[in-house]
């Protein structure tokens, strides 16, 4: 599952490259060498990247959202598909994604045949894990196959980010003031972290992290097994992703980085 997909996966790391999303000038997509720090500038502006060995797969927003995958041995691109989508997650022989002309949920094998409906209704945000499917509606969030069948209703919460750690389902609470929540599914409870409202919203695996709005947007670090909480990095900060142990974010349109553990941020591309 990559989770850096919540935040827009606006950042990749694929082989030995770093990939990022320039959203400040939208003048295309950063290559990175991890090694050397070189960077070149791709043609296309990355949104929702999925990396998989030497292929990446995105969608475009200098070509209208379009669903396209890119060879990082050859360079080349491939159309997939030709329509605007969104909030692509790479799960396994299949693509899943949102349509921004009706906004439900359709998958896709990663050549781009077999398309097929998800959901019936319009999709605010999901999860794919396994075989199975949790998602955000404006009735509340649901789960279900994946191939759209087996629908449950498991909360009347409206959900902005989404999130799924061990048996919990993370997500802001839009109909309580996006409060950080923690919905436990086999129980149904649900744990309210307060003081917490979350604009972007991450993990990994093990601790919660997010831009914390109550607080200048400035990145916390939440235990959800204990419910402490930790103010890591000051600065204002929106798409966090992470990548093994280092948190990537935008700050005033620029993209830093820090620890997992917090301290300094340093910038990572200097835009001109």
């Amino acid at each position: 599952m990559n989770v850096n997909i919540s935040t827009g996966g606006l950042i990749c790391g694929a082989q030995d490259k770093l990939l990022l999303a320039d959203i400040r000038h939208y003048s295309g997509t950063h290559m990175q060498s991890r090694f050397s720090g070189d960077s070149t500038l791709l043609e296309g502006v990355f949104w929702f990247m999925n990396p998989r060995g030497d292929l990446v797969y995105y969608s475009d927003q200098s070509r209208g959202n379009r669903l396209y995958l890119l060879d990082l041995l050859s360079g080349s691109t491939q159309l997939l598909i030709d329509r605007p989508c969104c909030g692509l997650v790479l799960s396994g022989d299949w693509l899943y994604y949102k349509s921004e002309t009706d906004h439900k949920l359709y998958r896709c094998l990663t050549d781009g045949t077999k398309e097929s409906r998800v959901t019936d209704e319009p999709v605010e945000c999901f999860v794919v894990e396994g075989e199975q499917v949790y998602y955000g509606t404006q009735q509340g969030i649901r789960s279900c196959h994946v191939s759209g069948s087996s629908r449950e209703q498991l909360s009347e919460s409206v959900p902005a980010h989404l999130l799924k750690i061990g048996d919990d389902l993370l997500f802001a609470d839009t109909k309580n003031q996006y409060l950080l929540t923690a919905l436990h599914l086999h129980t149904g409870e649900a744990q309210v972290y307060a003081d917490v409202s979350p604009n972007s919203l991450n993990s990994d695996g093990r601790y919660i992290y997010c831009a914390n709005r109550s607080n200048d947007s400035s990145v916390y670090r939440i235990d959800p097994d204990t419910g402490s909480k930790i103010r890591i990095c000051g600065d204002s900060a929106d798409h966090i992703h992470i990548l093994g142990d280092t948190i990537y974010f935008s700050h005033r349109f620029e993209w830093y980085k820090i620890s997992l553990t917090g301290g300094q941020a340093e910038k990572v591309i200097t835009e001109s």
